[in-house]
């Protein structure tokens, strides 16, 4: 067991070794070792890879009781903050309309140009969240009036907000108490908890989302076999995880952003994450590599500050993920286009479906088999 402290909090964090969180093989090998750019825990931490099913993930990695404390309380994704929820009307429907279309193409005669405004979306598009639309799911046999939809570590609520303003019924879990403080304040049923503490109904859901978490769970077969569950026959789950299989962390090695050691546990690639869902229940599973270079300018502030944590160049870099700029999003669109067309997005977007006649596989008896290269 190692100890270490995070010097922000002084909250300390151990350290275990694990077998494979997959296929419980104990034999591994080192990928990478690095440390916490981010937020401050000091230390050094490793990403291995099994040997037998290929899976990369953090080990030693914090013990279960210790964990929330590599999460300061500045953590970049918790705060994001929801719009108050409204009723959902024809003025709000034009109001979310007018905000979400840019001033210069509301203002200037360049809205009056045939295509911009379709460009303008297809190149801000990153394509890193599904927002399904409430008349789909109604449109399937035996589904409700009110179709409801459930998000897995929703942080203060922002995509549930913005799910009820299409007309979904939304619930959510969040382990964190500040972002369920502000979540609840916005007037969304969000509860503070895991899926293991959180009582919630079988089949209740008819679309289930989780948004770069899935990477961060101590077992991710299990929390996915638990939405599984939770979704009704037909339902459509969507969640979004880094790519460890792209191009990113072999160019930039510890350097890559998206290790983010040691909140992220685990580090998939396509191959990986789609046999995972096939072995808890899940069918039509389609990945999307997002358009997006967050991964790129995280890593290379990464490299910037490195030796020199004053850079200043550096700090825009490292900092940019976590508050990213229109212009700077336009500039980059073109590049991260290409490599998403490519299949070399360095973050994935993933959505599955339970079957009509589906019954919930044991999180412990799916099969597992060696990968294949993607």
């Amino acid at each position: 067991m190692t100890e270490i402290v995070n010097k922000a909090s002084l909250k300390t964090v151990l350290l275990q070794h694990i077998d494979c969180p997959l296929c419980r093989c104990k034999k591994c090998h080192k990928v990478v070792e690095a440390t916490d750019h981010q937020w401050g825990i000091e230390g050094r931490f490793t990403v291995v890879q099994c040997d037998q099913c290929k899976h990369g993930y953090m080990n030693p990695r914090p013990t279960l009781e210790t964990l929330a404390a590599c999460y300061p309380s500045d953590y970049g994704p918790h705060q994001l903050q929801p719009a108050a929820v409204l009723p959902l009307d024809d003025s709000t429907t034009k109001n979310h309309a007018a905000v979400s279309t840019p001033w210069y193409l509301r203002y200037l005669p360049l809205r009056y140009i045939p295509g911009l405004r379709r460009f303008f979306y297809w190149l801000t598009d990153e394509r890193s969240q599904v927002t399904p639309s409430p008349f789909v799911v109604n449109s399937r046999p035996g589904s409700g009036a009110s179709p409801q939809a459930f998000e897995l570590g929703c942080a203060a609520g922002a995509y549930l907000a913005r799910l009820q303003t299409l007309g979904w019924q939304v619930a959510g879990i969040e382990p964190g108490d500040g972002p369920v403080k502000m979540a609840q304040a916005a007037g969304l049923d969000v509860r503070q908890g895991t899926l293991d503490t959180v009582s919630i109904e079988p089949e209740s859901f008819d679309f289930a989302a989780s948004w770069m978490v899935i990477e961060h769970v101590p077992d991710p077969r299990t929390t996915l076999t638990q939405l599984f569950t939770l979704l009704k026959p037909g339902g459509q789950l969507a969640i979004s995880v880094p790519n460890a299989g792209c191009w990113e962390p072999r160019i930039f090695g510890a350097n890559w952003d998206a290790w983010d050691l040691p909140r992220h546990l685990h580090h998939f690639s396509p191959g990986s994450i789609r046999r995972l869902l096939k072995e808890c229940g899940f069918q039509e599973i389609q990945i999307t590599h997002q358009r997006t270079l967050l991964n790129i300018f995280g890593s290379v502030g990464i490299v910037l500050t490195r030796r020199n944590p004053a850079n200043r160049l550096g700090i825009w870099f490292l900092r940019y993920p976590h508050s990213p700029r229109l212009l700077v999003q336009l500039l980059a669109a073109p590049l991260a286009q290409l490599l998403a067309f490519f299949r070399q997005g360095g973050r994935l977007t993933i959505t599955a479906s339970k079957p009509q006649d589906a019954k919930s596989p044991s999180a412990n008896q799916a099969s597992v088999e060696p990968e294949t290269s993607t």
